[in-house]
């Protein structure tokens, strides 16, 4: 069995406001997406942790900027997700500058991964997310989720979909029941880390 490809990872801390981003301190992965689309469960499966950054069947639970110190060198950023409609239009607003603020000032941020459900078809807010980041000119990648839904032929269809919309961005299959699909996103996250 290959060596995991981060060894030790634990929780650092929550910021909830702009003013409390942490300033840069380690190269870090920040990982974006819709509610419900599988940050956390991605998160754990790559870190080989259970329990790390909550999980919920309910869209909505990461309400702010989640800190993971990864192997003592990485912060792991999980940030709120973008999309969720029950909520107020306030709290939402505020999720939006919460994330737009920190992928401003994040000057050690070094890959961003943005998680699509590989099910959906392309969402607005998903494909105005990557015009944002291109524009920002933030370098990213895109993981589609969930792919033990579809069958591998459906798999290959949405693949080609998502490189035909976004020809300029490396995208990566991944499901957290695919211990291939894990070790592949692991690997090319600790290659953009160094």
């Amino acid at each position: 069995m290959a060596a995991p490809i981060f060894k030790q990872a634990e929780f650092y801390i929550t910021v909830k406001s702009a003013e409390k981003i942490l300033k840069p301190v380690y190269p870090e992965v920040a990982f974006l997406g819709r509610s419900n689309v599988g940050k956390s469960s991605l998160i754990n499966a790559v870190l080989g942790k259970k329990n790390l950054a909550l999980t919920s069947s309910s869209p909505g639970k990461t309400r702010g900027i989640n800190y993971f110190l990864v192997d003592k060198k990485y912060f792991f950023v999980d940030l709120p997700g973008y999309g969720f409609a029950k909520i107020s239009k306030s709290e939402r607003l505020k999720w939006q500058k919460l994330i737009e603020s920190y992928l401003l000032q994040s000057k050690l941020l070094k890959i961003l991964c943005l998680l699509i459900d590989s099910r959906r078809d392309i969402m607005e807010s998903d494909a105005q997310m990557v015009d944002w980041l291109q524009y920002q000119e933030k370098p990213f990648f895109i993981v589609l989720t969930k792919t033990d839904k579809l069958s591998k032929n459906q798999l290959r269809q949405v693949i080609k979909k998502y490189q035909d919309f976004f020809p300029d961005n490396h995208i990566l299959p991944f499901s957290i029941k695919d211990k291939k699909l894990i070790a592949d996103t692991a690997l090319f996250i600790k290659k953009a880390l160094n």
